[in-house]
């Protein structure tokens, strides 16, 4: 496939922490997202219904969904996970070597879908690592009426370190910008991809339209994170890259050791 990260993008993401690529989804993999989506948030549904609630850690049922680490309980997820797109940012972001980190559906429901805070992904860690990037797909058209992300140049903030956050106990989001500066938003396609630095501070809107707005975020380390002084494996560390090759799908491991 031809490349589709150029010298610009590669600058950009060095020096602004981000990048976007606009309809580099192929119409495929996008199906395979869609469907991917709608079967889990079903799986999710159950799971409510069998624990009695309405509300699993930052998931709110027909409000918000943020379904995480099931890439491989839905048919054909890895196609896309482990897909020469994300090899292509991979490359050009963290570099050759790379390991699938983390992987979640952010999803809004319609007219209820609530705002997501100014955080950086490394501030859910909470502790020093080398910086992963963040791939957030658009599975549906996004626009600022139906809650798309927003993100924030390290020129503007001037913050290229991990900063503390804070947690707010009604909505579970944790937050480390409390500024008033509204960052860029992501009027894109369905198919587009925001890259982003662990590093960078990013949000979302509220969801005001009549649809469901959906997106799908993969999170690739250059490393395994473990937790400090531990052999913990943090979240995932599935090989991906070696040497700047796709590793073959019969080597790859959920397990990591130091």
């Amino acid at each position: 496939m031809p490349q589709l990260v150029t010298d610009e993008h590669r600058a950009q993401f060095q020096d602004e922490g981000y990048f976007i690529l606009e309809r580099a989804i192929p119409d495929d993999h996008l199906a395979i997202l869609r469907d991917s989506c709608d079967l889990l948030i079903d799986l999710m549904h159950q799971e409510m219904d069998r624990l009695g609630v309405d509300h699993i850690h930052i998931s709110h049922r027909g409000k918000r969904y943020h379904i995480a680490k099931k890439y491989d309980q839905a048919p054909r997820l890895h196609e896309y996970v482990f897909s020469e797109l994300m090899a292509e940012i991979c490359r050009a972001t963290i570099g050759e070597d790379a390991y699938l980190f983390y992987d979640q559906y952010v999803v809004k429901a319609a007219e209820k879908g609530i705002t997501f805070s100014w955080h950086q992904d490394s501030g859910y860690l909470g502790f020093a690592h080398r910086p992963y990037v963040t791939c957030w797909a658009a599975v549906d058209n996004m626009t600022i009426e139906n809650g798309t992300a927003y993100v924030m140049p390290f020129s503007t903030i001037g913050i290229k370190t991990l900063v503390e956050h804070i947690r707010d106990p009604e909505t579970g989001d944790k937050i480390g910008y409390f500024g008033q500066e509204p960052g860029i938003p992501a009027v894109v396609p369905a198919g587009s991809v925001v890259v982003f630095s662990s590093l960078s501070f990013h949000r979302s809107g509220a969801n005001a339209t009549d649809k469901m707005r959906r997106a799908y975020v993969t999170q690739y380390s250059p490393a395994p994170i473990f937790k400090p002084e531990t052999d913990e494996l943090m979240h995932f560390g599935v090989p991906f890259l070696k040497d700047g090759k796709v590793i073959r799908e019969s080597e790859r491991s959920g397990v990591a050791t130091r």
